[in-house]
């Protein structure tokens, strides 16, 4: 049976029988990541070698290669890569992933704007890193015809990597809708942003020291999504500062201050029933903390751009990010937040 099947029959149990608790409904599993422990997850690093240093700038010009021809030398034979719904093993399959979601897109250029390294030991060693990527759409495009108009994507990648620098796991974050209204689909408000302006001059780098502040900093964002989950606003709000701003990929402005990182809770914590939020992986990494997490729970409203259908008498909600925070004296002072396509399991 499959996870959907399996986490909707769960919670018809529950809505029928009368002894189950409300709180123990299952929610559906994150994408698959490297599960582990929180401390080998901030273990001091080791030092990244030099073929894992190119690894960023190697793939995204492989990325821009006419019919993505030098993706394969840099990925395993059994690599892997996720993107919301997507999960797909294997080199050739691993390439035409990149070429389903890159491909109808000519002139294609990748510009890097800040690396993250970080390492484990005893573990794939890691790093993030934040891309732009200018084009011209030739063919059609996840059902989206030919337009011939270009777009400007801006988006975030994890890889894991072994110490040859060869990719073994790859997990893809940007944002669909945001895309197709580049190429006049889709809601009428995302068709109003302007486009991302592509970073100017070489890529900001910024490497794990395996400092206590870095390691307070990971605690901090795990606080955060915990007051989250646990529907404590105090706590949350404590772990930002009041200037705080949050950067996501479908406004053109941040959301500013302490007001509106309230208001985030509150209508989120309004719209999810049974609220979950999963750590899958995170990072301190000098200043900055990366965090890959889920929210999981029953959809009770609508919550900005997932629309609710009130017909469903089960709608369960799972959603993947990335958060990209910034922190500063022991605060949140700025998030930039990528996000998956949403998947939904629903009766």
């Amino acid at each position: 049976m499959s996870p959907s099947k399996v986490c909707r029959s769960l919670m018809m149990l529950c809505a029928l029988a009368p002894a189950c608790s409300s709180e123990t409904v299952e929610m559906p599993p994150a994408a698959p990541v490297y599960w582990r422990p929180a401390d080998l997850a901030t273990a001091s690093p080791t030092t990244p070698t030099v073929k894992e240093r190119a690894v960023a700038d190697a793939y995204t010009k492989a990325l821009a290669s006419p019919g993505f021809g030098e993706l394969g030398s840099l990925v395993d034979q059994d690599a892997r890569l996720v993107f919301g719904a997507r999960d797909t093993r294997g080199r050739g399959r691993v390439v035409k992933a990149h070429d389903d979601m890159f491909g109808a897109f000519d002139e294609r250029h990748f510009v890097t704007s800040h690396i993250w390294l970080t390492d484990s030991t005893g573990l794939p060693n890691s790093q993030a890193f934040e891309w732009t990527m200018t084009g011209v759409q030739t063919r059609d495009w996840l059902g989206v015809s030919s337009t011939r108009k270009p777009v400007v994507i801006k988006g975030l990648t994890l890889l894991w990597t072994n110490d040859d620098g060869i990719i073994s796991e790859i997990h893809l974050y940007l944002d669909e809708e945001v895309i197709k209204a580049q190429l006049g689909k889709g809601p009428a408000d995302l068709q109003k942003l302007p486009a991302p302006t592509p970073p100017a001059g070489p890529p900001q780098i910024s490497e794990r020291n395996g400092t206590e502040e870095e390691t307070a900093s990971v605690a901090l964002m795990r606080a955060t999504l915990r007051a989250l989950q646990n529907d404590n606003e105090a706590s949350f709000l404590s772990t930002m500062a009041d200037d705080v701003e949050v950067f996501t990929l479908d406004r053109a402005e941040p959301a500013r201050g302490s007001d509106s990182a309230r208001a985030y809770f509150r209508t989120t914590r309004k719209s999810i029933r049974q609220l979950d939020t999963a750590i899958q992986n995170v990072w301190g990494i000098g200043s900055f903390v990366i965090v890959e997490y889920s929210i999981n729970g029953l959809q009770i409203a609508p919550l900005r751009r997932i629309p609710f259908r009130a017909e469903s008498a089960l709608h369960t909600l799972h959603t993947q990010f990335v958060d990209v925070a910034a922190i500063r004296d022991g605060k949140i002072t700025r998030i930039w937040r990528y996000a998956d396509p949403i998947t939904f399991v629903s009766q």
